[in-house]
């Protein structure tokens, strides 16, 4: 006699930071685990004080209001008041004791947040509303106590470390191509690369009418499959990386940025992230070189980075970098 022993059901439970349909399930002691990081990681401030105030653009960008581009919209539109006053000059210098509302609703003081994200394949760095495939804000904004953005991007095929910060200041230095901050990404193609593929790689390429060329190009593991290489790149342009491989003829497979400096994404997950620490980011900034043309930022950003540069011009990571690119 044969006995029916039918299935038992499993659970359709999903993983915190899975990027299938719907809101990602998170249990109560994730949530405490990501806060109590957080409260114990002592984010350091940007380090400079600008005495004359910060643009009023640039303070509501930096509160999570919106972009620095669509603040100044809202701004000559009418929105933004400053101590009762509609303002509608982007360039107003808010001072501390300032009480500013948009739309009517009061606009506080937030504490600067820097994280470390993994981000997986099939997510996009995008905060459009009207996307409706899983962004990145889909995963981190329920584990967050304030909004944080994207430092620059990693398309929807690539995976890998990804920085998230309201701090403008700090993105603008690590996405700037001028501040030379390295980025280590691990690419596999399905192609042979030889020695004179490689001295080719080495030489660059011109993307959007610029010579890019890439920091190190180094054969990691070689198999009938195709080849691993590790590239590092100083600079973030849209999709720098297999823009550069497809002007030699290489196509890619798998992209995984694995460093930003010497941050590295082992130790999380994919769809993970933490807090950096005071150290971490720290390094970040130290990496980011001083070597701003005139005229490219506004008068604060100026005296902020040379501020900056001041203080790390002594690094041993700033000095290894310089005597790698001279």
């Amino acid at each position: 006699m044969t006995r029916n022993n039918p299935r038992k059901k499993r659970p359709n439970r999903r993983k915190a930071g899975h990027h299938g349909r719907g809101a990602p399930q998170v249990s109560a002691a994730e949530r405490r685990n990501a806060h109590g990081l957080l409260a114990a990681t002592d984010s350091p401030e940007s380090g400079v004080v600008d005495q004359r105030g910060v643009r009023l653009n640039r303070w509501l960008a930096e509160r999570g209001v919106d972009s620095r581009r669509k603040c100044d919209a809202l701004i000559q539109e009418g929105g933004v008041e400053v101590n009762g006053e509609i303002r509608m000059d982007p360039g107003y210098r808010v001072q501390p004791e300032d009480s500013i509302h948009v739309n009517g609703q009061p606009i506080r003081e937030v504490r600067r947040l820097y994280y470390l994200f993994y981000k997986p394949r099939s997510v996009l760095c995008t905060a459009d509303k009207r996307e409706t495939r899983p962004r990145v804000g889909d995963l981190v904004d329920h584990l967050v106590p304030s909004r944080v953005y994207p430092v620059g991007r990693l398309d929807e095929d690539s995976e890998g470390l990804l920085l998230l910060t309201n701090d403008g200041d700090f993105a603008h230095m690590m996405m700037h191509p001028s501040f030379g901050v390295p980025k280590t990404y691990v690419v596999f193609t399905g192609m042979q690369v030889r020695q004179q593929d490689l001295d080719a790689l080495r030489g660059g390429a011109w993307i959007d009418g610029q010579k890019v060329v890439p920091e190190r190009v180094k054969v990691i593991r070689t198999s009938k499959a195709g080849t691993s290489l590790e590239i590092v790149i100083l600079e973030g342009r849209n999709r720098e990386v297999r823009r550069l491989l497809a002007r030699h003829g290489f196509g890619v497979k798998r992209l995984k940025r694995v460093r930003i400096g010497d941050l590295g994404v082992k130790g999380v997950r994919r769809g993970g992230m933490r807090p950096l620490t005071r150290a971490e980011r720290d390094s970040l900034v130290r990496y980011a070189q001083i070597e701003q043309a005139p005229g490219e930022l506004e008068p604060d950003e100026e005296e902020a980075n040379a501020t900056i540069s001041r203080r790390s011009a002594s690094s041993p990571q700033r000095a290894s970098i310089r005597k790698r690119r001279s």
